[in-house]
This record gives C-alpha cells, structure tokens and sequence, in this order.
C-alpha cells in the first residue's frame, strides 16, 4: 500500500494505526515524518511552544501494529520496516530503501543514513598518494550534485565520477606551475584548490602574542612550495639544531675527559698505595720471612730473633697472609724456625714418647695459626708415630 498525505492525516484524526509491514510513502509523507519545521502550538497555560508537526504520541499510534521483535542471537532489536523509493540523481536508478517505527517515533531518519553512498568510501578502494584527494572530491560532488547529506547518488555513478575526477586532478597536479595558479586570485572558488593543504607557523611573542612566521603549501601528489619566511625559519632551526648538536657534543667531551681524569687519579692512588704497603714494616716481615722463597740463613741467631719478635708489625695482617697460603707457610723460613725453637726447647725428644727420630711439630690449637711465634705453648714436638696418634685421637672425639 502507498500512503500519500491524505491518508496520513486521516489516521491521525481518526487517531489509528496507519503503518504495516511492507508498506510505502511517498515524498510528502517522509517530509512530514522527518523533515518538516517545528512549529508554534498552544499550551494549556497560554505559553506557545515548538512542537514537531507530528508529535510522538501519534507517531506511537500510528507504529502500533508493527511489532518490535528480538534477535536472539545478536540480542539485537529489529523492527518491521516501511519503504521509501529513492532515485539517483545521476543516472535516474530507483531503489527502495527502509525505515524502522524506532526511527518513525524518535524522528531520526535522513535519507543519508541509508541511501548516499558516500563517496569517500569508494575512494578509498584508489591506493594512490595524492592523500588530499578527499576534500577536493568532496567539494567537486557538492559542485556536481548538490549536498551530499540529503540527495542520492549510486554507487556505480559515484565511481565514474570518482575515476573521471583522480584522472582530472592527476593531470592538473603534473602541471608546473600549480603553485603559481594556486597562489592566484584565478584559484579562487575551484575545486582544485582542496589539492593543496597551507601548513602555517607562528612565531610567539614574550606577551603571548603569535605573528606569522612564513607558509608552507603541500600538493596532494606531495610537491611542496614555501615562501621565503618559512626558508628563513627553517634556516634557523637547523642552525639551532646543530648549535645544540655542538653543544651536545662538548658536554659529551667533557664528560669523557672527567671519567678518563677519575680512571687516572684512580690509578695512581691504586699504585700510591700498593707502593706504600710494599714499604710498611708488616710487608717487609712478610717478604723476609714468610715467603717460601726467600733466601736468609736461618741458623743466624739476630735474624731468629727478628722472625720472632717483629716490631711495629700488623699480626693480624701476618695471620691472614699465613693462613691463606698455608701450604707454602709451611716451607718459609718463619715456620722452620718456629719448628725448630719447639725442637730445641725439647730438647730435640718427643714429648710423648721420648723419641729422638722422626720429629715434627704439632699444633695443639689453631687460633694462632701463622703466628705461632705469639704462642709457643699451642705447639708441641713429637716423633712421626705420636704425631699420628694425636690426629687419630682428634678425629675420634670429633666423631
């Protein structure tokens, strides 16, 4: 059924369902139903207002036989629909488009919202790097057919147009003197002009205040034209840039020169003090006599009594060299003398067994281990046999 304006407004004084199912309007309904003005209409209070030439209340009425159904699914809302003929303005086409009692009631129906293929969608189909395409499209189909919201064009004329207009425009943007002509008061008013995008800078003022500091204009195939300000502009940038690079560059120097001052000095006081240490009285009695090597008569009674009473000496520092090379403490001139003091007060016998042979030393502690000139008692002389006995009865009470 096509519903004309006359059987719109009989509904609505007959206040009665109007619209099924399946049904069509004709372009004075859908302009009374969507894009018909406010109008003036009398309160109960003698106020006027702007009311819809179609209140909500009646458009309920009229939508009350379309029923509202549930997608399950997609939990969606999908309504029973009325249709609409629109025509192409380009070639004539007609094609039926819906509208739901939602947007019947809420009045938010635009023939755009279904119907315009919008242009920019096609082209983007168009890879090609004339990216300022768009707007100047935009403005030559408002140019060709009108307002893009509210008036039809297919798709199939819309891609026509689309490839005619990038073949137009590619040619045009070829040309060498496109900057001179876009410069020109002979520009004003062209489509052509929204192939060029003005890429302004300011310069800004200590009050606050922005003066122009010179104009870039890029082409949509990506030619660029910039006037004598900006060169001047981008002159000082650079200049500015390797300013800083320089600057950069120093404090990097400096920076280097500091570290590598640190590493010298920190050198030196390594050696100072290695140098130092080597002199101390404590590293002199340790060359002397506790080092495997050393070569000193240890039969000398002036030096037995410098091994065994050091003067000025860090004993702590003894122990801990002694005890960490203990192995080779055990053959220095220190320890064989050390062994042979024990030997002597023992008169060379051991003090177990009574035995002249086979004599060694043995520790009866530890706490003075490489300084047992400090502690002669934590020392005793026993034949080999003993010796071995002490250790097995040692290792029998530590079980």
């Amino acid at each position: 059924m096509l519903i004309t304006r006359d059987i719109l407004n009989k509904a609505l004084e007959d206040k009665a369902p109007l619209f099924h199912d399946g049904d069509y309007i004709d372009d004075d309904v859908l302009y009374d139903l969507f894009y018909a003005q406010p109008i003036l209409k009398d309160l109960p209070n003698e106020k006027k207002a702007l009311r819809t030439l179609i209140p909500k209340s009646d458009r309920n009425i009229l939508c009350a036989e379309l029923k509202e159904r549930t997608k399950k699914l997609k939990k969606e809302f999908e309504f029973e629909k009325i249709y609409y003929s629109a025509k192409c303005k380009s070639c004539g086409k007609e094609f039926s488009i819906y509208i739901t009692k939602s947007q019947i009631i809420d009045r938010r129906f635009k023939i755009s919202n279904s119907t315009n293929i919008h242009f920019t969608n096609i082209l983007s189909r168009y890879p090609d790097r004339y990216y300022l395409f768009r707007p100047a499209f935009k403005e030559l189909y408002s140019i060709k057919f009108g307002n893009s919201y509210n008036m039809y064009v297919c798709e199939s004329c819309i891609d026509k147009f689309i490839s005619d207009s990038m073949r137009k425009a590619a040619d045009f943007l070829e040309r060498k003197d496109k900057f001179d002509w876009f410069l020109s008061e002979e520009s004003l008013g062209d489509w052509k002009r929204e192939l060029f995008r003005i890429e302004t800078t300011y310069f800004k003022l200590e009050n606050r205040e922005k003066i122009e500091d010179g104009k870039k204009i890029r082409a949509a195939n990506g030619d660029v034209w910039k006037d004598d300000k900006y060169n001047e502009r981008e002159k000082r940038e650079q200049e500015e840039r390797n300013h800083q690079r320089k600057l950069e560059e120093i404090r990097r120097q400096q920076k280097q020169d500091e570290e590598a001052e640190r590493e010298r000095t920190r050198k030196a006081n390594e050696l100072f003090l290695a140098r130092h240490q080597l002199n101390t009285p404590t590293q002199r009695y340790i060359n002397k006599f506790c080092n495997k090597d050393s070569d000193i008569d240890i039969t000398d009674k002036e030096i037995q009594r410098e091994a065994l009473s050091p003067e000025e000496v860090n004993y702590e520092a003894i122990q801990k060299h002694n005890s960490k090379l203990y192995r080779e403490y055990l053959q220095s001139p220190l320890w064989k003398i050390i062994s042979s003091k024990v030997k002597w007060k023992a008169n060379h016998r051991c003090e177990k067994c009574g035995s002249t042979k086979n004599l060694v030393t043995h520790h009866t502690s530890y706490e003075f281990k490489g300084v047992e000139f400090l502690a002669f008692h934590t020392l005793q002389c026993l034949c080999s046999k003993c010796h071995e006995k002490e250790h097995d009865t040692q290792i029998d009470s530590v079980k």
